[in-house]
C-alpha cells in the first residue's frame, strides 16, 4: 500500500518560519525609515515640550517678580537661589528655549521627522539609501540632545 507523506513535510516546513524581530531591534534601534521618522517626530516633541517647560519658567518670572518658585525652584541650584531667579538664570532660559525650539524641535521635526517617514514613499523607494547612517544620525541627534539639556542643569 502506497501512502503520501506530503503533508508530513508541509507541516515540518511552516515550523521554520522567519522569526519576527524582538521589540529592541523592531523600535529602538531600527534601520526602517517610517520607524525613525516616528523617532525623530517623538523626540522633537518631547523637545519642543522641554522648551515649552523654559517659556513657563520664563513667563512665571514675569508674572510674579523676585517671588520663589514652587515645588521645583531648588532644582536649579545657584541659578535660583531658594526659588528665586536671578537674571542672569533668565537670560539663559531664553538662550535655552530658543535653541531647544529650533535647533531640537522645529527643524529635526520637519526634516527628520517627515523627511525620513514621507519622502522615501513619496519618490516610490523601499528605503534610504543608507538606513544604518540614517539610524546612527538619529541617535546622534538624541545623544546631542540629551547632553545639551543635561547642561543646563550642570553647576557653573
Amino acid at each position: 500500500m502506497i501512502q503520501a507523506h506530503a503533508h508530513e513535510s508541509l507541516s515540518a516546513h511552516e515550523e521554520h518560519e522567519a522569526h519576527e524581530l524582538g521589540f529592541i531591534r523592531k523600535y529602538i534601534f531600527s534601520v526602517d525609515h517610517k520607524v525613525i521618522g516616528i523617532q525623530y517626530a517623538v523626540t522633537a516633541l518631547t523637545f519642543l515640550f522641554f522648551g515649552f517647560c523654559l517659556m513657563m519658567l520664563m513667563r512665571w518670572q514675569l508674572a510674579f517678580p523676585g517671588k520663589p518658585l514652587p515645588v521645583i525652584g531648588n532644582w536649579f541650584g545657584e541659578g535660583m537661589p531658594g526659588g528665586i531667579m536671578l537674571g542672569e538664570f533668565y537670560n539663559s532660559l531664553g538662550a535655552m528655549h530658543g535653541t531647544v525650539m529650533i535647533f531640537l524641535g522645529v527643524v529635526p521635526l520637519a526634516v527628520g521627522g517627515f523627511g525620513n517617514y514621507l519622502v522615501p514613499l513619496q519618490v516610490g523607494a523601499p528605503d534610504m539609501a543608507f538606513p544604518k547612517l540614517n539610524a546612527a544620525s538619529y541617535w546622534t541627534f538624541f545623544v546631542g540632545g540629551v547632553i545639551m539639556l543635561a547642561s543646563f542643569f550642570v553647576p557653573g
